[in-house]
């Protein structure tokens, strides 16, 4: 049973039906502490929600999204698809009359949806804590000690993955061998996958039982086109053209997206390279020449340009790009800290640096499943919960108020009787 948060219906002794709301305490207390110190100056004006391209005409976000906060609802929060449409573009915090911010009310309440739909959700309460970094990187740290100490180690340093090649190359380091570090770094992602897809799942079953759009509305889509539209709005952020302040973050999370696009491709194609006829006489580790290295680098130069760019966003302009959250530095820093170690353990492996690349190498390996293990409870964890509401929200018929001619025509195309999207 809920201890709060929640509402119900009981009938008075007129007979009429009285909804009684039982707000949850606690989560006020965080959202105050997590970026959203001014809800309480919301006098429910619905300037944002006037200003806002992304909201939907006859659900009026974020205004509702602040009143239910206020109020504590957090039954209804957590299950609204509006929540994730936010880009936090900054329109409405720019044009709040009382300053109350509502991108970043906005933005605490999705940190408080990835924790409340964590598998486990303490790990997910205990990760978003500034203490826990120290933490996470000390265990990240014996456990891929624990890995190398118990591995089965022999053979030579280089790894083979084709029986074709006989080409010679220097591996980082042989107490590290390619079989652990696949056998290793495949279990920690295919856990945080199904960690993922858990509380996903939790999400859109959340917004189902919500209420919001139960019954179809016009221009609803199959579930495959559904997906499809999702995955292109996550993937090119067309949603974030929209905003009138902060068009140019657009190309910052581009960059992000699109390197790490590049760097988990490279390194896909690597764990597949024994399986892979594309990539006969691969060796690792790969030379700095090899088209997969090169686009490895690309891709790690396009996050740190992209992650550079959005701090310094949110610390030049913090009334668009919202407030200086903890989950917000962590998760940037980690992916700087993951590319930038990789970038130097590169160098120095090339340089032939010893023992400093081994170190150097080490520290590589340390921020990544450090990066891993709060990828399922940090920023990081929006990119599938987002697209899992986008692609609701497409399945419903529910999307973007936008107030251009063209969006309005093809607007009032879908409301008419059988219009198509």
């Amino acid at each position: 049973m809920s201890t709060g948060g929640s509402e119900s219906t009981r009938r008075d002794e007129a007979g009429r039906d009285v909804e009684r709301i039982m707000p949850d305490r606690e989560l006020l207390c965080r959202l105050r502490g997590s970026g959203a110190e001014n809800l309480r100056a919301c006098m429910q004006c619905a300037t944002c929600s006037s200003v806002c391209e992304l909201t939907d005409g006859c659900n009026p976000a974020p205004r509702k999204e602040m009143l239910w906060a206020q109020w504590g609802l957090r039954d209804r929060l957590m299950g609204d698809v509006d929540l994730w449409l936010c880009h936090q573009c900054g329109d409405c915090t720019l044009r709040c009359p009382r300053g109350a911010r509502p991108g970043d009310v906005m933005s605490a309440l999705r940190r408080e949806c990835v924790v409340h739909y964590s598998v486990p959700r303490a790990v997910g309460r205990w990760v978003n804590r500034p203490w826990s970094l120290p933490w996470i990187v000390v265990g990240s740290t014996l456990l891929l000690t624990l890995a190398a100490a118990l591995w089965p180690w022999s053979g030579p340093a280089v790894a083979d993955l084709t029986a074709s090649s006989d080409r010679v190359a220097l591996s980082f380091w042989s107490r590290l061998p390619y079989g652990l570090l696949v056998t290793f770094f495949s279990t920690v992602v295919l856990l945080d996958a199904a960690l993922l897809l858990l509380g996903a799942r939790r999400l859109w079953r959340a917004m189902h039982d919500s209420g919001t759009a139960r019954a179809p509305l016009p221009g609803t889509r199959s579930v495959g086109a559904s997906w499809l539209a999702a995955l292109r709005r996550a993937v090119w952020h067309d949603d974030f053209g929209l905003c009138a302040e902060s068009q140019s973050r657009r190309l910052h999370h581009l960059l992000v997206v699109l390197g790490m696009v590049a760097l988990v491709l490279t390194d896909l194609w690597v764990v597949t390279a024994r399986y892979n006829p594309l990539l006969q006489g691969l060796v690792y580790p790969l030379g700095f020449f090899n088209p997969w290295k090169v686009m490895a680098n690309l891709g790690g130069v396009s996050v740190v340009l992209g992650a550079t760019l959005m701090l310094r966003e949110r610390w030049v302009r913090p009334d668009v790009a919202g407030g200086r959250t903890y989950s917000d530095f962590v998760t940037l820093g980690l992916l700087l800290a993951v590319v930038l170690t990789g970038f130097g353990a590169e160098a120095i492996h090339f340089a032939r640096i010893e023992p400093l690349r081994y170190i150097a190498y080490a520290a590589h390996l340390v921020s990544v499943l450090a990066l891993f293990a709060v990828l399922p409870y940090s920023k990081l964890a929006h990119i599938v919960y987002r697209t899992v509401a986008v692609a609701y929200a497409e399945r419903v018929g529910r999307r973007p108020f936008r107030r251009s001619a063209e969006a309005g025509r093809e607007r009032e195309r879908d409301l008419q009787p059988g219009g198509k999207p």
